[in-house]
């Protein structure tokens, strides 16, 4: 379905049902104190955004940590983003939003789980499954309308990063937060080592570049142009010429796009096109594997930061303190702007970058970054 039919879907029908429906959050409340103490079945609530689901794992980690005995942990996600959970061993179940039978059992399940966390800055329909099936229910504080949903808030900053965010909204269940030094790694099997280990044993010991040029659809203007993808990678190889091996990734969806690029380059030869390749945790292993990742704003580069990859990401209407690689002292964020958050997910407000910031940064500003690579 289409996106933006499925915003206002979501923005005004459960929109209304939460108008309607938000005394059934005050059922069960009575009782709030002990259901935090000693709960049995938590639901967790991620919907979207490959990139923020990444950066719910710490949260989801330290709050196992907590209540780490006789309790339940299930997720609801969709299939844009369920299977980033599939190998991490959070979770006792994991629901699909739009799977029928899935639906089925959110419907049936009224106040079925002690804890519900939301994790999702705006859908209007995570805040009514909340308020369905949860007894207690945590969310970030500032849609008016989705704030009657719940029975405890937690203020989203726009001064701190994403991931601390999503962790500051165990402090409503008086856990006390901790700072990871490095992000949660992406589980992949052995099964899943054996394909990626003969692709890069072709390449004897030439150092692995991985470039991302795509951009998430929600926003376009992360979209750094063709044209300097392209002089960036002809300096690559014109710096290390023979001792490099740039790929470009990921998705069938960005392979046209890298088919362009790569026609456009003088020398094609130590530029691979791996879109499709590989599947999601093959893809983490080859990152693991890779000794730097250069991208848009877009959940590719959180998956290298998590594998722990050096990173230079490249930033447009986003600002890094919010958004950028994990941990930031150890990657390089670059940007050029006027430091106007122009997408604020939070507060539902996607405003386009007219300045086109992303495309000012160029290669050589990349450059800086690897006297050391």
């Amino acid at each position: 379905m289409n996106v933006k039919l499925l915003r206002i879907i979501d923005k005004y029908i459960f929109g209304l049902l939460i108008i309607i429906l938000f005394p059934l959050k005050y059922i069960f409340s009575f009782n709030r104190k002990n259901i935090i103490i000693k709960p049995k079945k938590i639901l967790i609530i991620r919907l979207r955004a490959l990139g923020s689901s990444l950066l719910t794992f710490p949260m989801i980690k330290q709050l196992e940590d907590y209540y780490w005995n006789n309790v339940e942990y299930d997720l609801l996600a969709t299939s844009r983003n369920i299977w980033v959970f599939k190998n991490q061993w959070y979770f006792d179940k994991q629901y699909s939003l739009f799977k029928i039978k899935d639906l089925i059992k959110l419907i049936c399940g009224f106040k079925k789980y002690d804890i519900v966390i939301d994790a999702e800055e705006y859908f209007m329909i995570s805040s009514f499954v909340s308020l369905w099936t949860g007894k207690v229910n945590i969310w970030y504080n500032n849609i008016k309308i989705r704030g009657l949903a719940y029975l405890y808030f937690y203020n989203y900053s726009e001064k701190q990063h994403n991931m601390m965010s999503c962790l500051g909204l165990l402090t409503k269940l008086w856990i006390k937060i901790y700072k990871p030094d490095f992000m949660e790694k992406l589980v992949y099997q052995e099964k899943d080592k054996t394909r990626v280990d003969d692709f890069l044993n072709q390449f004897d010991n030439k150092k692995i570049i991985c470039l991302h040029t795509w951009w998430a659809e929600t926003s376009s203007d992360r979209f750094r142009s063709n044209n300097n993808w392209v002089r960036l990678i002809e300096q690559l190889i014109k710096r290390y010429w023979d001792k490099v091996i740039i790929l470009l990734s990921w998705t069938k969806f960005e392979e046209n796009w890298i088919k362009e690029i790569i026609m456009k380059l003088n020398d094609d030869k130590n530029t691979i096109n791996i879109c499709w390749i590989f599947n999601l945790f093959e893809f983490a292993y080859l990152l693991e594997n890779s000794d730097l990742m250069i991208s848009n704003d877009t959940w590719p580069m959180h998956l290298a930061a998590a594998m722990w990859t050096k990173t230079i990401w490249l930033f447009g209407p986003n600002l890094p303190q919010l958004f950028g690689p994990r941990p930031l002292d150890k990657n390089i964020w670059i940007y050029k702007w006027n430091w106007i958050i122009y997408i604020k997910p939070h507060l539902w407000k996607f405003k386009k970058d007219i300045s086109d910031s992303i495309n000012k940064i160029t290669p050589e500003d990349i450059a800086i970054y690897m006297v050391d690579f």
